[in-house]
C-alpha cells in the first residue's frame, strides 16, 4: 500500500512539473516574461529533488551522482560523443556566419544575458550555475523522470523543443529558425548522453564546454 502511494505521488509530481514546464515555456517564447522563466526553472528543480526526496533514491540511481562521475564517463560511447558534440559547435559557427554573417551572432547575444570574457570568473560561475540548473531541470527531471512514465524518444523530443522553446527570442524568421535548430540538436545529444548514463552531470560537460567555446569563438570568428 505505502509503495503504491508513493509511486501516486511521484507520478503525479511528474506530470504536474512537466505541463508546468510546458506552460511556463509556451508563456516565456511569446511573452519574454521574467516569471515564466524563473518558473521553469523553479519547476524542474523543485520536482527533480521533491521525487529524488520521495523515492529516497539512492545515489547509484540518481540522476545528479558526483561519485558515479568518472564510472559513468567510461561507459562505452560517452566519451566519443561528448568530443562529437565539441566539434559540432564550432561547425555550426562557421556555418552560421557564412549564411547570415554577424546578424546571427547579434541575434544570439541578444537573447543571452551573460558576463563578458574580461570578466572570466564571474562569466564561469555565471555558465556553470545557469548550466547545471538547466541539465538537472531538463535531463535529470524532464528526461529522467519522464522516460519512467513513458518511452525515451517521446519525451527526449519534447525535451528538445521545450529547450530550444525556452531559448526563443524574437527576430529574423531565418536565424531564429537556424537557432532554435541547433539548439533542440544539441539538447536531443544532451538526453542520449544522459540515457547512456543516467546521470546530468555528464551532460553538463558538452553543455557547459559548447557555451564556453561558442563565447570564446565569437571575437574570433565576428569580431
Amino acid at each position: 500500500m505505502f509503495d503504491s502511494v508513493k509511486n501516486d505521488k511521484v507520478k503525479i509530481i511528474t506530470l504536474v512539473g512537466m505541463a508546468v514546464m510546458l506552460i511556463a515555456v509556451a508563456v516565456k517564447a511569446a511573452t519574454s516574461s521574467v516569471i515564466a522563466a524563473a518558473a521553469i526553472h523553479i519547476a524542474g528543480l523543485a520536482c527533480f529533488f521533491i521525487i529524488e526526496g520521495i523515492e529516497k533514491t539512492p545515489d547509484s540511481e540518481s540522476g545528479l551522482s558526483f561519485k558515479r562521475f568518472f564510472p559513468d564517463m567510461k561507459k562505452p560511447g560517452v566519451l566519443s560523443l561528448i568530443l562529437f558534440m565539441l566539434v559540432l559547435t564550432p561547425v555550426e559557427m562557421l556555418l552560421s556566419k557564412a549564411v547570415f554573417g554577424s546578424a546571427y551572432i547579434d541575434h544570439v547575444l541578444g537573447r543571452v544575458n551573460v558576463p563578458g570574457l574580461d570578466q572570466l570568473p564571474l562569466l564561469l560561475f555565471n555558465q556553470i550555475v545557469s548550466v547545471l540548473g538547466e541539465e538537472i531541470e531538463f535531463r535529470a527531471f524532464f528526461v529522467g523522470k519522464g522516460m519512467k512514465r513513458f518511452s525515451f524518444w517521446p519525451v527526449a523530443i519534447a525535451g528538445a523543443v521545450l529547450f530550444a522553446a525556452a531559448h526563443y527570442a524574437a527576430g529574423p524568421a531565418g536565424i531564429v529558425a537556424w537557432d532554435l535548430g541547433g539548439i533542440f540538436i544539441d539538447a536531443i545529444l544532451f538526453a542520449i548522453l544522459y540515457r547512456k548514463t543516467g546521470n546530468c552531470l555528464i551532460s553538463f560537460i558538452p553543455h557547459f564546454l559548447n557555451n564556453m567555446i561558442g563565447l570564446f569563438l565569437v571575437p574570433i570568428l565576428f569580431g
